[in-house]
């Protein structure tokens, strides 16, 4: 069973904390998690990475966490 994550501060938690986002996302600011998670949503740039590391661990995020570009 896949277990749903619906806030920003879950998704950070399951990946391992916001230095393992800063290395999973390619980041090299330490202010750029804690900006994220004021906005209440990730760029979207980092939805694939995110993602695959949820899947990885038996999780998911919905859409509304990012900030994604509607076509």
């Amino acid at each position: 069973m896949v277990r749903e994550l619906h806030t920003i501060e879950q998704v950070i938690a399951e990946i391992g904390g916001p230095q393992a986002v800063m290395k999973l996302t390619k980041r090299s600011s330490s202010s750029l998690v804690p900006v994220w998670k004021h906005r209440g949503k990730f760029p979207g740039y980092t939805y694939p990475a995110i993602q695959n590391a949820l899947k990885a661990k038996g999780a998911t995020a919905p859409d509304e966490l990012w900030k994604l570009e509607r076509a």
